[in-house]
């Protein structure tokens, strides 16, 4: 009899239940999509990583003879070292606009990889027989749409060659193949090739020898043991410094957006369900309050309180549970959009998603917590509630003057402006329970359009106050002030600086860290140092500028001394003072000046310039360096913003329209559900009021008139609200490789207040019909 009559309240609360249902649904849908990814991107690594034999460490010397290898697999707690040709080179790809660069690697032709296995996606392997073969890399094959049969034009140190594509394969090195010192990957314009071991060397004029080794080592091997061995056998080869997986930047890419889709799932939909538990309490409240006479009938006919609290947590889990089910199913929807969104840029072989089990049964668990939680209060009034005082109308509420009614606002209000405050000042608990609702609806938009904001001024300082140049060019070596000069004479060049940097491990007390130092040459114009708030930042005197995440690092400030050892040349070690830190937004970047990078280096050697260029001769420029030798890679700024733009529109794009939709859902679940429960106490005052002589627009302006007070306090709190989340947020998701400004532009706080605004609107709609369509006589009938 109690289920029949749970059901049937449902249905004649059905506008507040749907609303109910809809909210749970999006937090649901939020929780299982995110709380899905974590474990589908963590299993995918591990696996993957496992099966493949990524590789623990990786090292770079200028060149070793190919004997060295023995010497290095024999240290204690190396497990598989493989050692490889590597560099740079400039590619030609069919149907792409200017050019491409390529980072080549040398693999063995009679036997498979113990360290970093491939994994062939489409076609085979190279042959040993074939010098111009090569294989490469899934997503830049995906993004420039090549396969099997192709061919691509490369430079290799200096000579024109011709390489036919035979396979496309996925590495767990490049689970995401962005380059050195790029801020997002672009698959068009950067990929990764393997060519035969033998072709490579000779290509590269490394016959029996390699600049490059990766390993893995044993389960009890220390790996800071590791490293100081390897070290000091390849030092005299120039070696740059070995470093772990946390260093390696695919790996510390997928390791963050693990990190970071964690915080989000849990955080997200710990506020809709928070909203969901207060919408129950509040449907629940009036239902009981309106129920009080059939309460007291039912416990005077023996139903007794258990049984009661029962029937109405029956109540509550209804809709709640029916917005889990929906809810998990759009959550596992979104998670394979998700899945598919991760796979563009993560390439796994397994990344197939599968839906789990434990992470549906915590979301219902979850859910039906909410519920409960928002039953509590309606609860406690059924249990309190005497069988013979439940029978008798409820007591009129004790109406007394309040600070309102002494104050000079209420003079200066219009009667039906004071109606409206005094009901809000009546039920104070629930006016601020609303207004919390429809600011965290706001909040969610500009937490949304904050990854926008942030990337925006990134893209904005990047590109335009640090990276001014039109074209950047990467030497194949380093080379002297000549270099310069055959650039500054190249068609169209209007302006050349070099780029200079040096790797080196810096020091203080125990902390240490490879980096490199970048000379910034004097009076130059096309990279310079500038700060998060666009402030250029010079180097003081002879001194170190240091970023502050770096600083931060080593345990370091301003005016400290650290230990700087360069990794090239001579090796000098120096003891230098950081001149100042710079709030940077990208990097841990070290900068010093000229005269004292010649110093630390013992000689001067740049690793390429960039250059302002006319753009009616960019084109003919580009065509000159494609095939000049000593070109390692050449890039253009317009195709590298045309690239990160399209990275920006893919990736937020999805996740700022969800949010967007999670926003209106949740400001109208709230805004509505409070009318309603309004209307449902204030329907005999407001009939009165009809009855009276007030019209039916004066009357809506009355009741509608309390919400737009409430979505007016609302927009102050919710901004506060979503600044506070936009901070958290910026704190969360930075790191190393890049930091987020906290930065909200008048178009978020716009956006934010537009989303109320229509929810309410949209709300205040539904509500009006059946304010309208009120019955006078059946209202103003019930008993005193």
């Amino acid at each position: 009899m109690l289920t029949r009559k749970a059901w049937r309240d449902v249905w004649h609360q059905r506008g507040p239940s749907i609303a109910i249902a809809v909210v749970v649904m999006v937090g649901v849908a939020s929780f299982v999509a995110m709380q899905s990814m974590v474990p589908h991107l963590r299993g995918s690594q591990q696996r993957y990583y496992q099966t493949a034999h990524f590789a623990e460490l990786w090292v770079s010397v200028s060149q070793a003879p190919d004997a060295l290898a023995a010497e290095v697999r024999a240290i204690p707690g190396v497990s598989a070292l493989e050692t490889r040709v590597a560099e740079d080179v400039v590619l030609e790809v069919p149907g792409l606009a200017g050019l491409a660069t390529g980072r080549l690697l040398s693999h063995p032709t009679s036997r498979e990889l113990a360290v970093n296995r491939l994994r062939v996606r489409a076609g085979r392997l190279m042959s040993p027989s074939h010098d111009d073969e090569v294989v490469i890399s899934d997503g830049f094959a995906t993004a420039n749409g090549l396969a099997p049969g192709d061919t691509l034009g490369a430079v290799l140190n200096g000579r024109w060659r011709r390489l036919e594509v035979v396979g496309v394969v996925l590495t767990p090195e490049f689970v995401m193949e962005v380059q050195p010192g790029a801020l997002f990957p672009d698959n068009r314009r950067y990929g990764i090739l393997w060519m035969a071991e033998g072709a490579a060397q000779a290509a590269f004029g490394r016959v029996g020898a390699w600049n490059e080794a990766t390993l893995t080592l044993d389960r009890t091997a220390s790996e800071a043991a590791v490293i100081a061995a390897v070290d000091e056998r390849l030092a005299r080869y120039g070696s740059l410094g070995t470093y772990g997986r946390g260093e390696q930047l695919s790996h510390r890419y997928l390791t963050d957006e693990i990190r970071q889709a964690a915080a989000f799932g849990t955080a997200a939909p710990l506020i809709f369900l928070g909203v969901a538990a207060f919408l129950v309490n509040l449907v629940l409240a009036r239902l009981v309050a309106a129920q009080r006479e059939q309460i007291g009938m039912m416990k005077a006919f023996g139903i007794t309180n258990g049984m009661l609290i029962r029937h109405y947590a029956q109540i509550a889990l209804i809709p709640v549970l029916l917005g889990a089910i929906i809810g998990t199913g759009v959550g596992l929807w979104f998670a394979g959009l998700l899945a598919e969104l991760y796979s563009q840029y993560y390439r796994m072989p397994d990344a197939a998603f599968t839906p789990r089990l434990g992470t549906i049964a915590a979301s219902l668990l979850v859910t039906g917590l909410s519920a409960l939680i928002g039953t509590v209060g309606a609860v406690r009034r059924v249990v309190r509630l005497p069988a013979a005082e439940a029978m008798r109308p409820e007591a009129p509420l004790r109406f007394r003057h309040t600070w309102f009614d002494r104050s000079w606002l209420h003079r200066r209000l219009s009667p039906m402006a004071r109606l409206t405050v005094r009901s809000m000042l009546r039920r104070p608990a629930r006016a601020t329970l609303a207004t919390l609702g429809m600011a965290l609806s706001i909040a969610v938009v500009m937490v949304g359009s904050y990854a926008y904001d942030a990337i925006a001024v990134m893209r904005d300082v990047h590109f335009t106050e640090i990276q001014r140049e039109d074209v950047a060019v990467t030497f194949a070596r380093s080379e002297g002030d000549d270099a310069l000069r055959e650039l500054a004479h190249m068609p169209g060049v209007l302006r050349v600086e070099p780029l200079w940097s040096l790797p080196v491990k810096i020091g203080h007390g125990p902390h240490e860290r490879r980096a490199a130092i970048t000379a910034l040459i004097p009076g130059a114009r096309l990279r310079r140092v500038v700060n998060g708030q666009r402030q250029e930042q010079a180097v003081p005197g002879n001194g170190l500028l240091m970023s502050a995440a770096l600083a931060e690092l080593l345990a370091v400030e301003a005016g400290d001394s650290v230990q700087v050892q360069a990794l090239t040349g001579e090796r000098r070690l120096r003891t230098l003072m950081i001149g100042a830190l710079v709030h940077d937004l990208i990097g841990t970047g070290l900068w010093m000046g000229h005269d004292g990078m010649e110093m630390l280096a013992g000689g001067t050697a740049y690793d390429g310039a960039v250059l302002a260029v006319d753009p009616v001769l960019t084109d003919q420029l580009i065509a000159q360096l494609r095939r000049t030798p000593g070109v390692a890679s050449v890039g253009e700024r317009a195709d590298v913003l045309a690239s990160f733009d399209t990275v920006m529109r893919d990736s937020f794009g999805v996740t700022l329209l969800a949010l967007l939709g999670f926003a209106v859902v949740l400001a109208v679940g709230v805004v509505y559900n409070t009318a309603r429960v309004s209307l449902s106490e204030r329907s005999r005052e407001l009939t009165s009021l009809r009855v009276l002589g007030f019209s039916q627009r004066e009357v809506a302006a009355m009741l509608f008139g309390e919400l737009a007070v409430l979505g007016a306090l609302a927009v102050p709190l919710g901004f506060a609200i979503g600044a506070g989340l936009a901070a958290a947020m910026a704190a969360g998701m930075s790191s190393e490789l890049f930091r987020l400004p906290f930065t909200l532009s008048p178009r978020t706080y716009g956006w934010s207040v537009v989303v109320l605004v229509v929810a309410g609107m949209a709300s205040s709609l539904l509500v009006r019909r059946r304010l309208d369509h009120l019955d006078l006589v059946a209202v103003l009938k019930t008993r005193e």
